[in-house]
């Protein structure tokens, strides 16, 4: 490796309790914040499709929209999606809060157990603050949550290899192999491995150890591709990420696949602020292979702001081994006795049945409080009774935001947030409000769904045949009149959850 390795002793090999109590101040505040992680359309979705895999099995064709019924599909979440289903099932919608809580507390301790190595406690808690800052904006009860613990464990295993001078352990394939089938971020783990192997070869000193870099990392980048598409889907799961990516129409309109805004404050910025500090003050340097993991990361965050929580996690993983020996010590005194005293009681059993106690105080009270996820932006749940109560049926034109709540309520979707199945040419005549005349005569729409601000709204209004049906605060109903319909076949529903 490079002239700047970690030469401070390891700091905390055997301390607990500073990864369990940052885990369990995590799991307090996820829970504390409620509702809020269920802010996002695409829970419906996962626990639908979740609900359907339980009882069918993996599709591998769309079965949940009237455009696209039959196409191959890749349902490449489908492990996290039965996790959410079942919790949803047992606990309700507290159940996906709780599970939530669960995975972002347990990638938060692993992150604090893996830096305190190489720092000294304040620094850990720095590096985890930051982290979470940066995750917060995107902690929604998805797959992503549950595949992030992973993050953290293989970057982890990767960094100790290199600080071994060696490949990575053949056992990370079963993270990986884990991860293909949680989410789709599984590539990201795929090129910091590629990324690693590289260093690896840059830093080889002779021929021979140039030799054996390639020698090891080539057999285990070969073992985690293999692992890789030990999912239902094999190969197709595999690509499917590259394919998503090179939709650039598709991801141009949905929200958490666009850049950050800086108009507004955006915690990347505040991260982005610190680091700066840091190498202006402290002077601290990193090898050219790092700083260049480091400058991926760093574009993919301000590409896409879903990628924002891989630089807060992976980042300080890759840096602490090199920057432990450059940074200053930080001790406080009352911190470093606190956490001794705190090992100490974690070491013996009446200081983890304790933590124990509190984890499950908090699992009580959220179960207790409970959650109301009704009517709103993402979920039409009145604009939908009222068809049901006025009989409405046939396929629908709804907006895309509405998809999922529609899939969960098993009606079949004109498009939903699955963009990889509709294409960029399909979204792109679905986008273009002048096509919507066409659209409901080809494929015999007889109502449509739509938010009140949309601009199609006041389409429908003067379009002849159609009427308003419904309209609140969140979605407008419009259904084309009788004399339309003509003999418009019922379009019966997949079954209400």
């Amino acid at each position: 490796m490079s002239a700047l390795t970690s030469r401070r002793p390891d700091l905390g090999a055997n301390r607990a309790a500073l990864p369990l109590v940052v885990a369990l101040l995590t799991y307090a505040a996820v829970i504390a914040a409620g509702a809020r992680i269920l802010d996002d359309p695409d829970t419906f979705l996962h626990v639908a499709v979740g609900q359907w895999i339980i009882a069918h099995g993996v599709p591998h064709a769309d079965v949940f929209s009237h455009t696209m019924r039959g196409a191959p599909w890749v349902a490449d979440e489908w492990l996290s999606e039965v996790g959410l289903a079942f919790a949803y099932k047992s606990l309700g919608w507290e159940g996906l809060i709780l599970v939530t809580a669960a995975a972002f507390a347990a990638t938060l301790g692993l992150l604090a157990r893996s830096l305190q190595r190489v720092f000294d406690p304040v620094y850990v808690l720095i590096a985890v603050v930051a982290a979470a800052g940066l995750s917060f904006p995107h902690l929604t009860a998805r797959p992503h949550v549950l595949a992030l613990p992973l993050l953290v464990l293989w970057t982890d295993g990767l960094v100790r290899a290199r600080q071994a001078d060696r490949a990575a352990s053949p056992w990370l394939a079963v993270v990986i192999a884990l991860w293909a089938n949680l989410h789709g971020s599984f590539v990201l783990g795929l090129l910091l491995a590629l990324l690693f192997a590289g260093e690896a070869l840059y830093d080889a000193p002779d021929r021979n150890a140039l030799w054996r870099a390639a020698q090891g990392w080539g057999v285990f980048l070969g073992l985690a591709v293999l692992a890789s598409c030990v999912t239902p889907n094999g190969v197709a799961g595999l690509l499917l990420p590259f394919h998503l990516v090179g939709m650039t129409f598709a991801l141009a309109i949905l929200d958490e696949w666009q850049s950050p805004n800086f108009q507004e404050l955006q915690p990347v910025e505040f991260w982005l602020l610190l680091v700066l500090l840091g190498i202006l003050s402290k002077g601290v340097r990193l090898p050219l292979t790092r700083i260049v993991m480091f400058l991926v990361l760093l574009h993919l965050a301000l590409e896409h702001k879903r990628f924002v929580e891989n630089l807060g996690l992976v980042a300080p993983l890759l840096a602490a081994p090199l920057l432990a020996p450059q940074l200053p010590r930080l001790v406080i005194p009352a911190l470093q006795r606190a956490a001794a005293v705190a090992d100490r009681k974690i070491a013996i059993l009446p200081g983890l049945a304790l933590l124990g106690a509190l984890a499950l105080a908090l699992t009580i009270s959220a179960l207790r409080i409970g959650v109301t996820h009704g009517n709103g932006y993402f979920a039409p749940v009145a604009a939908l009774d009222a068809v049901d109560r006025q009989h409405v049926s046939g396929p629908v034109f709804n907006d895309l935001g509405f998809g999922s709540y529609l899939i969960f309520s098993g009606v079949p979707t004109f498009v939903d947030s699955r963009v990889e199945l509709y294409g960029d040419g399909f979204l792109r005549r679905y986008e273009t409000v002048a096509n919507l005349p066409g659209l409901l005569t080809r494929y015999n729409i007889t109502w449509t769904l739509l938010p009140p601000q949309n601009p199609r709204v006041a389409v429908m209004d003067l379009l002849p045949g159609w009427h308003r049906l419904y309209t609140d605060d969140f979605a407008v109903v419009h259904v084309r009149d009788a004399t339309a319909m003509g003999a418009q076949k019922p379009q019966t529903r997949l079954g209400r959850n």
